[in-house]
């Protein structure tokens, strides 16, 4: 019998009071309702095959236990409704509104009729756009934290075999319900492969084709403020081969869990192809104030402005787990947890969390009608099998919002292709939160950034010398190693409340096995690329002629160190010319000279004779040295006698003092006991010797007792005639798991200074160019730091130690997680005084809570009696990070068979083709004009040459003149 609309709305209205009421089944009769109340919502209702808006009905106190009667009026209509009693009541109604849409604000009023008692309330129904929300389901890949690495792993590979079959099963679905899964990080897609059998491959690969797994390009949750410019490339290689190696295309990133992000992610789209990335970072665990970027989508313009890279913060990834995850058995309760059927698939879903959220979008002025949400019960959690039946029961039911169960590119594609050009356009650097964990291990953290440079070079010599056999898997084994150190997760859950828990320990001893790991890599490969033929190796031994490598882009005069085993022979040095060049022998056994204009991306030959060191002829003179004075011809400095800390810093041309007069020095140890900056502590009784006595290396080393460890150096180094100062900080740290920081001190004197730093690709002036609601607290620099005003300033680099403060140390009472705390800045002013934080335990989960041993941080100075220059900035940056090599000379090596030259521009890396038969070359613009650039051949042979991108392709060919745009980045490929 056809229903009437009356009769219909009563049915309906049951249906909906029997969903809702499914929390309540076998409760006892409580406390009865006395009040009631209306809450509008966004949602429209599926109604007798229409759409009609829907309301919220709120019983106030308690509980509907009666039969009630429930008249509507709305739109100049009436409905009449019964609804029965009920033993278990009911908490709330959803009740659809007769009549159409409405186009403007109108008001409702409901009437209920419960035993002898009338309630009547009304509310404003506000005028709603349709919605569709794409549902990402996920499992939040934490390398470790909940369990074990090895457990962690095997839980997502079950969830890979888990979704497939998943995914099976619901294939003929409507397709808004269809299940598929996102794995997030390639690391598990890596490990899985590697394992798997030739059929279980093949399935993968048919689940991916068929878009039931679906694959973003990033290795894992990676801090890309903490990667250099060629990690943050190498984050994509693998995702980018695989799909290469399938004919499919992987453009998009998802990062879950870490807040902020680096702005070098944009100046590489070109170079990695990826140009989705959707942010679903932690909800409250110290974030600042970033959570105002959600639903906030743009176009993240790269420092060129010539890249885009569309940027999505979407709501924290924890929504799931909020809503479901928390109620069923999770990594909390559970060692190994297993996908769970809780027989209810519509229960601790997205009503009525999805109405309230639509409609603060709404408020708020969001101009889209479609969203995304992650959906995960929790971090490394089983898949929720019963997603596919919440979505199909929803889409069922509601009109509006609808379901689409999605993948990041796919939400992306269909969110660009309806609004690429209402979607707004920003630029600067989400500057990361996260960052200070990894001053938790600060040994391990400066090893990593030494590594990453070292293998840089490896690279670059292989290419210099035109090595055969490139060892490409080594290579990239190296820089998997260094990402995952790199990757958010540094210990367990636990680490902080239990850090003497046997699994706490194991997953420490994982994750720091991938910087020792990456050191053995590294070291075999460095020692690999300046080793010997094999037919030439007894002469080399027997020869006293070294190599000295450049592996930067510009000619280069600096001082070499030689290991005391290669530099037996004598301490007489001579150039390539048979000239002889200033040398020393350190106390450390190494023999020092001065290498003069090794030319750029290659190299010089001297040679080491019986006989002493040749001391005419020194630069601007001899350094000098007494008890607390150093000079080398371009720096004087003046050591407090009392406090180590270096109390003047003078640019002799300039007769200009660079020490803040008011302050206790540049150097200066401070120790933080908890989070009081009140209480803070230096060191006492420096005991200051001469170690270096010239007359080309000069060096002053201060002992002293510093609080928090068991010794403080601090070597204090000038090589003559050398433009830049090198300090050499080392702590024997004690463990102490009471909350506590390190930092040095560096208050510079430059009135009116701009900071600006390095980061990966570019570089960001403090507050101009970050993104609003960045971290300001503090920063993570890739090389140096410049600190300058129109007329002069100071670059200073640290190899070891990435974070720093900006004025005055901002991380005190930085302690917990820090949801909605006023501690978190939202402005920097600018200052020239520098800390440097190179310790801390402050967090209360996944970081160390306590560290120990020996850790060395160098820092290098040069001031500049001039305005910034960028590119002066980065050679010095690039200068410090790569020293010049030595190896034994093999001769007739000729090097790279071509220049190149280009205003304001500098080579970030270069290599040997992985092929082999040619040389990838990344080349970056500092500079504010665009800049042609030349390549040209050194004999007269022909080059090719070619644009090219992360996977070697010849995108393009490139005549040995082209342009590269301003602060823009290009890959090429050289082929002689």
């Amino acid at each position: 019998m056809k229903m009437t609309p009356n009769r219909y709305f009563n049915a309906l209205l049951l249906l909906l009071l029997s969903s809702i009421s499914l929390n309540t089944l076998a409760q006892k009769n409580g406390t009865a309702f006395n009040d009631v109340q209306l809450q509008p919502t966004i949602a429209y209702l599926k109604y007798h095959g229409e759409s009609r808006r829907m309301v919220r009905l709120i019983f106030i106190n308690g509980k509907n236990y009666q039969q009630t009667k429930i008249a509507v009026s709305f739109n100049g209509l009436e409905e009449n409704s019964v609804i029965p009693a009920n033993k278990n009541g009911i908490e709330t109604l959803e009740i659809p509104l007769p009549g159409p849409t409405v186009t403007k604000a109108t008001q409702l009023t409901v009437s209920i009729l419960t035993g002898n008692q009338t309630y009547k309330t009304r509310c404003i129904v506000e005028p709603a756009r349709t919605w569709t929300i794409y549902v990402l389901p996920h499992s939040h890949v934490d390398i470790g934290y909940t369990n074990t690495q090895a457990k962690v792993l095997q839980l997502h590979e079950d969830n890979i075999d888990e979704s497939i079959a998943l995914a099976e099963k619901t294939q003929y679905y409507p397709e808004a319900a269809r299940f598929k899964w996102t794995t997030e990080a390639i690391w598990v897609v890596d490990n899985y492969l590697a394992t798997a059998s030739q059929q279980k491959k093949d399935r993968f690969w048919n689940a991916v084709k068929k878009g039931w797994i679906n694959l973003d390009g990033a290795y894992g949750n990676i801090n890309t403020s903490l990667t250099d410019s060629r990690q943050l490339m190498q984050m994509f290689s693998k995702s980018q081969k695989l799909a290469k190696e399938q004919g499919i295309e992987i453009n998009t990133l998802f990062q879950g869990d870490v807040p902020g992000a680096s702005w070098g992610l944009a100046a590489q789209v070109e170079q990695t192809g990826i140009r989705y990335f959707l942010s679903g970072p932690n909800a409250s665990d110290r974030i600042g104030n970033l959570a105002q970027w959600q639903d906030k989508p743009f176009y993240w313009l790269s420092p060129s402005g010539k890249q885009k890279l569309l940027f999505w913060q979407c709501q924290p990834y924890s929504l799931g787990y909020q809503l479901k995850g928390d109620k069923i058995p999770n990594f909390f309760t559970i060692d190994e947890p297993k996908p769970f059927y809780t027989g209810h698939p519509s229960q601790n879903f997205l009503n009525p969390y999805l109405f309230g959220y639509l409609d603060e979008l709404a408020q708020k002025g969001f101009p889209y009608d479609m969203s995304i949400l992650t959906w995960a019960m929790s971090d490394n959690a089983p898949i929720d099998p019963e997603l596919p039946d919440a979505v199909k029961a929803w889409n069922e039911k509601y009109a509006s919002p609808q379901l689409v169960i999605t993948s990041t590119q796919q939400f992306f594609t269909d969110f660009e292709k309806k609004y690429a050009d209402k979607i707004p356009s920003f630029a600067g650097d989400y500057t990361e939160y996260w960052t200070d964990g990894v001053s938790s291990a600060a040994r391990e953290t400066a090893l990593s950034r030494r590594l990453s440079d070292q293998l840089k070079q490896a690279d670059a010599v292989w290419a210099i010398r035109n090595k055969t056999a490139y060892p490409v898997k080594a290579f990239e084994e190296s820089w998997k190693n260094l990402l995952l150190f790199n990757e958010h997760t540094w210990g367990a859950f636990n680490s902080v409340s239990h850090p003497d828990d046997e699994k706490v320990k194991s997953e420490w001893a994982v994750k720091q096995s991938y910087v020792w790991k990456a050191k053995e890599l590294v070291d075999n490969l460095t020692a690999e690329s300046l080793q010997q033929p094999v037919e030439q190796d007894n002469a080399a031994k027997n020869s006293n002629q070294i190599a000295v490598y450049n592996t930067v882009s510009w000619p280069r005069t600096d001082v070499v160190y030689v290991p005391a085993a290669l530099s037996k022979a004598g301490d007489l040095v001579k150039d390539p010319a048979g000239k002889p060049v200033p040398s020393q022998r350190l106390s450390t056994g190494e023999l020092a000279f001065i290498a003069e204009q090794i030319p750029q991306m290659g190299k010089s030959t001297f040679s080491i004779h019986q006989g002493k060191a040749y001391t005419k002829g020194q630069v601007k003179g001899r350094a000098q040295i007494s008890a607390n004075t150093m000079s080398n011809g371009i720096y004087k400095l003046e050591i407090s006698s009392k406090t180590g800390n270096i109390k003047k810093l003078i640019k002799i041309a300039a007769n200009r003092d660079y020490v803040n007069a008011d302050s206790a020095g540049l150097n200066q140890y401070l120790y933080m006991p908890g989070d009081s900056i009140e209480k803070i502590q230096t060191s006492t009784y420096a005991r200051i010797i001469i170690k270096e006595k010239g007359p080309l290396v000069v060096s002053l080393l201060v002992s002293s007792a510093a609080p928090g460890t068991a010794g403080l150096t601090r070597e204090i180094r000038l090589v003559n005639g050398l433009d830049k100062i090198e300090l050499i900080n080392t702590i024997d740290k004690k463990a102490i798991r009471k909350k506590e920081s390190v930092h040095f001190a560096f208050p510079f004197h430059v009135p009116d200074a701009k900071v600006r730093y390095s980061i990966p690709w570019a570089s960001a002036a403090a507050e101009t160019d970050q993104l609003p609601y960045a971290n300001r607290n503090w920063y993570t620099m890739q090389r140096w730091v410049d600190l300058s005003n129109s007329s002069y300033g100071i670059t200073w680099s640290s190899p070891d130690a990435p974070l720093f403060e900006i004025g005055k140390i901002t991380t005190a009472n930085l302690l917990g997680g820090l949801p909605h705390a006023p501690l978190w800045l939202a402005f920097t002013p600018q200052s020239s005084h520098i800390y440097s934080w190179v310790m801390n335990n402050l967090w209360h989960t996944n970081f160390r809570a306590d560290q120990q041993g020996q850790v060395t941080f160098h820092y290098f100075i040069q001031t500049h009696e001039h305005g910034y220059n960028s590119f002066q900035a980065n050679q010095s940056g690039l200068n410090t990070h790569q020293p010049l090599l030595v190896a034994r000379a093999v001769p007739d090596e000729k090097g790279l068979p071509f220049t190149i030259q280009g205003e304001n521009v500098y080579v970030e890396t270069f290599k040997k083709a992985d092929d082999g038969k040619s040389t990838i070359v990344q080349l970056v613009n500092c500079g504010d004009q665009d800049s042609k650039m030349t390549v040209n051949p050194k004999d007269n042979s022909s080059l090719k040459i070619w644009e090219s991108d992360l996977l070697e392709t010849h995108k393009k060919p490139l005549e040995n003149h082209f342009n590269l745009p301003a602060k823009g980045i290009m890959t090429i490929c050289i082929e002689n």
